[in-house]
Order: C-alpha cells, then structure tokens, then sequence
C-alpha cells in the first residue's frame, strides 16, 4: 500500500474494501462508504474526485495485498513444490476470505470480457514470477511446461476461490477447512509438478 495517504484516506479505502465485500461492487454507494468510514461523503469527493477512483484504488490495493512479490522472498528455501504448495494455498485462503473482491476483480472480465482488468495483468505476472522462483528451485519441467503447469494450478485455484461450495455439500470437499484446503493443493501441485 502506498504510504504518503493519510489516515482518512486509509479508512475510506479500506472502509470501501468492506462494503466492496458485503455489497458487491455494483451497489457501493458513497453513502455507505462513509457510513462504515465514518466520515462525511464530502471527503470521498475530496480525497477520491469520485466513486470510480475510490473503488479503483481499492481494486490496485487489494491487488497488490493478493499478489504481493514480497510472498515469495518471504517463503523459506525448498523444493519447487514446497513453495508452490505454499503460495497457492496462501491464495485460496485469502480468497476465501475475502470472496467479494475476488468477485469483484474478475466482475469486469468475465461479465464484459475486459482483457485489459487489472486482475489480467496480474494474474499474467503471477505467472511470470511464479515460473521465475520455480525455475531457481529447479524443476524437470522445461519453461513452456512449467509455464503451462502453473497456468493449470492458478486456473485450479481460481476456481476453487469463485466457487468454494461447488463440491461442498454433495462431495465433502469443503476448501475453508484447513485440512481440505492443503490436501487440495498438495495435490493439485504434486501431479503437475
């Protein structure tokens, strides 16, 4: 998150975040951002010019908090699988966590077929980074292959987060479950890796 915004502006943002998350991005409101804020919707105006870059910027943090390059020097030294295991379960989780901006960075892209979201570019350097790290953990695979690999797991996870009570009720595969959701991705990881 950029660090020159001022509290207030942080507490609209996130306050936004919040009603992203409960409302949907289609229904927030001014209104109720200031609501949860607890300001004026005047200042909305004033640090934001409009709702539009309000929820933008929300979309840009959220983004950057999902997809932060910073998770993979965080992650200890291991085998490519350990630390794909370890990040996409890392995804899933905060997915499941926040299912309304999920939602909500792909709305455009699957509704309109926007190519050009925010979430496309980076959900490709995702990709990008991700085939970098594993490359340097030293995999069998050739670049086209691991490239390909992790496309399919990314693929996999996204729709694990979209629709986590797919398999629920009926199968038992409850992803919001610890255990569930790291058995899933062990062994998403392990037959493409």
């Amino acid at each position: 998150m950029i660090t020159d915004e001022t509290s207030a502006e942080l507490e609209i943002v996130q306050a936004a975040i919040e009603c992203i998350e409960k409302y949907g991005i289609q229904k927030v409101t001014n209104r109720k951002v200031a609501e949860i804020a607890g300001v004026n919707s005047a200042a909305i105006n004033y640090y934001f010019r409009s709702k539009d870059a309000l929820v933008n910027r929300c979309m840009q943090v959220t983004l950057e908090n999902a997809f932060d390059s910073g998770d993979f020097e965080k992650l200890p030294a291991g085998t490519a699988r350990e630390r794909c295991t370890a990040i996409f379960d890392h995804l899933i989780e905060g997915g499941l966590n926040y299912p309304g901006i999920t939602r909500s960075h792909l709305y455009g892209l699957l509704t309109e077929g926007r190519y050009d979201a925010m979430i496309v570019v980076k959900l490709n350097g995702f990709v990008e980074r991700l085939v970098k790290d594993i490359e340097i953990c030293d995999t069998s695979l050739n670049h086209e292959d691991l490239t390909l690999a992790c496309v399919q797991m990314l693929l996999a996870v996204m729709m694990a987060i979209l629709a986590p009570r797919l398999f629920a009720e009926k199968l038992g595969i409850d992803l919001s479950v610890e255990a569930t959701r790291k058995r899933y991705v062990e062994r998403l990881v392990g037959r493409l890796l």
